[in-house]
């Protein structure tokens, strides 16, 4: 993947951020862990959801990048 994709996917977040969404979706709660047995692999009308996701300084728990802005 080339950077500037790379950079894309995560809406200019920096290492750090990425590093604590990648922390986060080791240590889900138990709320979490349920949605998202109930949304990964397209299960949801087919779409692609990812978890912990970063976006600039922020981090979306679910995203769905199939239906972003």
């Amino acid at each position: 993947m080339s950077q500037e994709n790379f950079d894309n996917l995560f809406y200019g977040a920096s290492y750090i951020v990425r590093q604590f969404a990648k922390d986060l979706r080791s240590h889900m709660t138990p709320a979490e862990k349920i949605l998202w047995s109930e949304i990964r692999d397209r299960k949801l009308k087919g779409l692609k959801f990812r978890r912990q996701h970063p976006i600039n300084c922020f981090i979306a728990d679910f995203y769905c990048h199939e239906k972003s802005w």
